[in-house]
């Protein structure tokens, strides 16, 4: 097996996400501006199998979505920096065409590759595939903006 382009650790530095909610394990290959291939290992103890179902574990379409989203992150940040400067990120603004064809289980590798489809300034326009072993268990095109954090307005005073 090859040694992956990014590790855990080095996955957990690029992703802003902390436990429960990173949803990528390795990075397989990345090529900036094009494409990333990433891993999510999917085990049983996984908080979302508490209630995602009881009698019989399915991962959430919405998990798989965000494996994607991180995995777009990651090719972002490695392709323009994105999120590298002091509370910018990178924030999910469309779904579109998603697809959850085979149910994804405890047990099982999710592979997840995300090619870019279009850059414009702050916004990029993704296509994705996840398959478990070689089988497609999902695919659609995600759209992201570059975004930072703003002040909240403070709140009214009542005293």
């Amino acid at each position: 097996m090859n040694a992956p382009a990014m590790t855990f650790e080095e996955v957990r530095a690029a992703l802003k996400q902390r436990f429960p909610m990173i949803m990528v394990d390795t990075v397989t290959s990345l090529e900036p501006g094009k494409r990333i291939r990433t891993t999510k290992n999917v085990t049983g103890n996984e908080i979302q199998f508490l209630g995602h179902f009881p009698e019989h574990a399915v991962m959430p379409g919405t998990m798989i979505v965000e494996a994607i989203g991180q995995s777009a992150s990651i090719l972002f940040s490695k392709t323009t920096g994105t999120g590298t400067q002091p509370g910018e990120f990178l924030v999910l603004g469309a779904i579109n065409e998603m697809r959850f064809l085979v149910p994804v289980l405890p047990g099982s590798r999710l592979d997840i590759e995300v090619q870019v489809l279009k850059f414009i300034e702050d916004f990029a326009l993704v296509e994705a595939v996840a398959t478990v072993d070689t089988t497609v268990v999902a695919r659609g095109k995600l759209g992201f903006a570059r975004r930072g954090l703003q002040a909240r307005p403070s709140e009214p005073s009542f005293s």
